[in-house]
């Protein structure tokens, strides 16, 4: 059995044809499904989301894209909506300094804040990194030695580097499907550092609609796709699609208490 740690089911693309995504996620041996939110209207879409589907949980949060229409009393919001049942990680959050224009203090601001509510309500944290990694492990470091909170580095970007600092912390982290494409210098980066994490630092996830893995790049990504990316990273591992599956489902279950 799987577990697809990040599935953006509250899409419009996917949210129309969700029972048969569903479906077909359970076919392909998926137990759960966890769906991150992206602001504070998502947030309150996917509480309602997973109280409709037995297989759903949900994470809430703002991501770092997603501040033009922040309000300080979201935060206030959140902090009372990470209370809901099935409610199982804060997130998506993190730093984006990839699409402009960004500001930097704001995102680093919201992202503090939404650490502090992961910690208030003894929650995980769901983490985005693009193009952010020296100030977003800055910022998690001195978050972790203030007190120590638990957390998955989604769709890792990072270097060995980064996934080492990762690791002292009992970070998760997860790759998608771009790890089962032809190398560049992205893949064979996210490769060397996928060879440094333990199986018990592993979590699987599809990032659904975003980046399907071979056989089925450039169709929309679903939550029944992960069986591509799993064997992919058993077979840089070394070990069984069995032995990876079981394990990251362990991790998944262990951090989201699931």
């Amino acid at each position: 059995m799987y577990i697809d740690t990040h599935a953006h089911l509250n899409y419009p693309e996917i949210i129309q044809d969700i029972d048969e995504i569903l479906e077909r996620a359970q076919n392909a041996g998926i137990e759960c499904i966890i769906v991150p939110a992206t602001n504070y209207r998502s947030s309150l879409d996917i509480i309602e989301l997973v109280q409709k589907h037995d297989m759903l949980y949900g994470a809430i949060g703002i991501h770092p894209t997603e501040l033009h229409d922040f309000h300080e009393n979201h935060l206030y919001e959140l902090g009372k909506l990470a209370k809901s049942d099935k409610v199982v990680a804060i997130g998506e959050i993190g730093l984006d300094y990839y699409w402009k224009p960004y500001d930097k203090e704001k995102e680093q601001y919201v992202l503090k804040a939404q650490i502090q509510i992961a910690k208030s309500n003894n929650l995980p944290v769901i983490l985005h990194n693009r193009e952010s990694s020296g100030d977003l492990m800055k910022i998690i470091v001195e978050e972790y030695q203030k007190e120590k909170f638990p957390g998955q580095f989604h769709s890792f970007s990072g270097d060995t580097g980064m996934a080492r600092e990762c690791l002292k912390m009992n970070f998760y982290i997860s790759f998608t499907g771009n790890i089962t494409y032809k190398p560049n210098e992205k893949t064979e980066t996210a490769i060397e550092a996928l060879k440094e994490i333990p199986i018990n630092n592993l979590l699987l996830e599809t990032d659904s609609p975003f980046l399907p893995p071979v056989p089925h790049r450039g169709k929309q990504n679903e939550p029944a796709y992960i069986t591509y990316t799993a064997e992919k990273i058993a077979e840089l591992k070394g070990i069984t699609g069995e032995e990876l599956g079981k394990a990251a489902t362990m991790n998944a279950k262990k951090l989201y208490k699931l």
